[in-house]
């Protein structure tokens, strides 16, 4: 490839292709998109593509990079991949340098960073370290962060579970307070996770291997899986749960999901993070906490406030526990063990804390 003429005729490709208006799609019977084919999909009959995105295992994150990608070389006018490898470290640098810079001066700075990480990525799945000085690299202002958070304190999530309207909203509540998993993974959980230790009779602590399959993210803290516990009130409603949808003709299979969405026409197997938001924002209201300021991740949080709050837990076992490989965040503000429930939940048979902890409100 011709650096000159890539750059000559790359300002016209720029408005051209990276402002392009989205297509429109139709709807089917039920209001739902009509599912087709990627409009990148063409890229993966090219070995030097496959070579680079087969790195990353998130389904979200594949298609947001192919779609960066895609962008990229139309860009340039280019439909051969390879010829990205035939370029020159500073050839490669000034394009990438071009393609970032012209989003950033349309107000696109999230796209312009992504852009450069994406490409980036490329080259050095390929062997190439595309190096840009301190000046160069792209710098993306942070976002303010608008929101308040207010992370439940133990008797609020407690309570949030006694106001569920629903044996599944109740688990889904109790079952993230109490294991500390973060909601992509909750909302992943399946039948023979727990098959074993729900039945015939609760075991205790019920242990959950969780994986990358459960939770993507392990993958970039190098962890193939991690252990974690349910205490008794987050089993016993998990299993009542379990025994009203076989009443009602579940016939459950190891891999079925435990907790599936409750619109009869969703087109979802398992419940989708924005309907785990709606959960714990409805057990919120009913609790009468403020909303607005409670979301999933913050039963996460709590979590995370009583890990480092319990003096009798081996810091080992808080590493071993807290999914990233590594010893959980410490809170900025102060956090002291308290108790709603009888004692024999504020710690499991393991020494494993449950989700029982009195908090200030963090930003954390």
């Amino acid at each position: 490839m011709n650096m000159a003429v890539a750059v000559a005729e790359v300002d016209f490709d720029l408005k051209n292709v990276l402002l392009a208006e989205k297509r429109e799609y139709g709807h089917g019977s039920h209001g739902w998109f009509v599912g087709g084919s990627y409009s990148f999909d063409w890229l993966l009959k090219h070995k030097v593509v496959r070579d680079w995105i087969d790195s990353y295992t998130a389904p979200n994150t594949r298609k947001q990079k192919l779609y960066q990608f895609e962008k990229f070389l139309a860009a340039i006018k280019t439909k051969d991949p390879a010829d990205l490898l035939k370029l020159s470290d500073l050839e490669a640098k000034n394009l990438i340098k071009r393609v970032s810079q012209f989003y950033l001066q349309n107000g696109k700075g999230t796209w312009a960073r992504q852009t450069w990480i994406t490409m980036r990525g490329f080259y050095e799945a390929h062997d190439r370290e595309i190096k840009f000085k301190r000046a160069e690299r792209i710098r993306v202002p942070p976002r303010k962060k608008v929101s308040i958070e207010n992370i439940p304190l133990k008797a609020d999530v407690y309570r949030m579970a006694d106001m569920a309207n629903s044996l599944r909203n109740k688990a889904l509540v109790l079952c993230q307070f109490e294991s500390g998993v973060r909601p992509t993974c909750l909302t992943n959980w399946t039948y023979g996770m727990v098959e074993k230790q729900l039945y015939p009779e609760i075991k205790l602590p019920v242990q959950l291997k969780i994986t990358t399959k459960e939770d993507s993210k392990l993958s970039g803290y190098g962890l193939d899986y991690y252990v974690t516990f349910l205490s008794q009130e987050a089993a016993e409603a998990l299993k009542d749960y379990i025994e009203e949808r076989k009443r009602v003709g579940w016939a459950p299979k190891k891999g079925d999901y435990l907790f599936p969405p409750e619109a009869s026409v969703s087109k979802r197997d398992n419940l989708s993070i924005g309907g785990l938001w709606v959960v714990v924002k409805d057990c919120a209201e009913n609790a009468g906490l403020k909303a607005e300021g409670v979301w999933p991740h913050l039963l996460r949080k709590s979590f995370k406030k009583v890990l480092n709050a319990t003096p009798e837990l081996d810091e080992d076992f808080k590493e071993a526990v807290w999914d990233t490989g590594r010893p959980a965040p410490r809170a900025t503000t102060t956090t002291t063990m308290t108790s709603k429930r009888p004692p024999r939940n504020t710690q499991n048979q393991t020494g494993h804390a449950t989700a029982s902890a009195t908090t200030e409100n963090s930003n954390d």
